[in-house]
C-alpha cells in the first residue's frame, strides 16, 4: 500500500450532499488507508463539518472543514472550494439557503421533463433517496435506476440528466467572483477546483484564473483524480507562477463516482503547511 502518512485529501463528499459514504464511513476509510488528514467539501452545505471534527478527533485524523460551491462564469461551469469558513456567518447561512432553494427549483423542472417523457418520478421519491438536505441529479439518477428506467448512471446522464440530455435543466449557479469574496468575508481560503474541467483551452482557463485571482482567489487544485502526470506538473507550475496555494484531492463521491477512491489524488505535507500558514496569518479559527 502506498505511504499516505504525510498526505491529505482536500476534496471529498458525503451523504450530506451527493456522496454515498456517511461522514463516519469517510473518515474511517481515510484512517484505514493511512492518510494524515482529510477535508469534507460537500456541495453547497457545511452540515457534516461539526460531526466530522468530532469523529476525526477520535480517530486522531487531521480534519479540514470545507465546502464546494457550484458556480457559472461566461457559460463555463466553475467550482470553488472553500476551507476554514466561519460557519456562524449570517451571510453564509443566507447564501446556503438560497442555493438550496435553487437546487429544489431545478429538480422540480427536471422531474417535470422526465414525467412528460413518461418516466414517472416524484419529488418525494427523490428526497427519500437523499439522506442529507442537498438533493442532486445523483439522487434523481438513483431513483431512475431503482425504477428500471435506466441500467446505469452513465446512461441516465448521457440520455437524460447530462448537459446534452433530454431532461437537462441549467442550474441557477452562483458567480465565482461573488463566492470568492464571500469566502474571504467568512475568513476562509478559496481554491479553484479541477481547472482542467472548465474548458478545453488552457489559454482560456488561465484567463479565467487571472480574473478569479484579481477577485481574491487563494489557491488552485493541482492534484486531482483525473489529472495526468503532465497536468499535475502544469498546474503545480501554474500555481507557483501565480502565487497560488496548492491544494488537491480525489473528489471522492463513493458509489456515485465509480473508480475514484479516497486519496486517488492527494496533496503533500509541504503543501498543506502552506495552507495552514495562510490560515494562521488570516487568524482563521478551526470550526
Amino acid at each position: 500500500m502506498k505511504d499516505l502518512s504525510e498526505r491529505y485529501d482536500l476534496h471529498t463528499h458525503t451523504t450530506y450532499s451527493d456522496g454515498t459514504f456517511t461522514v463516519e464511513e469517510l473518515l474511517k476509510r481515510a484512517k484505514y488507508i493511512g492518510l494524515k488528514g482529510i477535508a469534507i467539501t460537500d456541495h453547497d452545505t457545511m452540515e457534516g463539518i461539526s460531526e466530522g471534527k468530532e469523529i476525526a478527533h477520535e480517530l486522531d485524523l487531521k480534519f479540514i472543514p470545507g465546502i464546494e460551491f457550484s458556480c457559472s462564469y461566461q457559460g463555463y461551469e466553475i467550482h470553488i472550494l472553500g476551507y476554514f469558513l466561519n460557519d456562524k456567518s449570517e451571510k453564509l447561512a443566507s447564501k446556503l439557503i438560497e442555493l438550496k432553494k435553487a437546487r429544489k427549483e431545478r429538480n422540480e423542472k427536471i422531474i417535470k421533463k422526465l414525467n412528460n417523457l413518461g418516466l414517472k418520478i416524484t419529488m418525494e421519491e427523490i428526497e427519500k433517496e437523499a439522506t442529507g438536505t442537498i438533493v442532486s441529479r445523483a439522487h434523481i439518477c438513483n431513483v431512475m435506476m431503482n425504477k428500471g428506467f435506466v441500467y446505469s448512471k452513465g446512461e441516465a446522464f448521457k440520455q437524460y440528466l447530462g448537459r446534452n440530455g433530454v431532461a437537462y435543466v441549467e442550474k441557477g449557479s452562483s458567480d465565482p467572483i461573488e463566492i470568492i469574496k464571500l469566502i474571504k468575508e467568512c475568513k476562509g481560503i478559496s481554491a479553484l477546483a479541477h481547472p482542467s474541467l472548465i474548458c478545453d483551452s488552457r489559454e482560456r482557463t488561465e484567463k479565467i484564473i487571472d480574473i478569479l485571482l484579481e477577485a481574491g482567489l487563494d489557491g488552485l487544485e493541482v492534484e486531482y483524480s483525473s489529472y495526468t502526470p503532465k497536468e499535475i506538473k502544469y498546474y503545480r507550475k501554474l500555481a507557483t507562477e501565480k502565487g497560488l496555494l496548492k491544494v488537491g484531492g480525489s473528489d471522492f463521491h463513493g458509489g456515485n463516482r465509480v473508480g475514484v477512491d479516497i486519496a486517488h489524488a492527494s496533496i503533500i505535507e509541504e503543501d498543506i503547511k502552506d495552507l495552514l500558514e495562510r490560515e494562521s496569518k488570516e487568524e482563521v479559527k478551526w470550526l
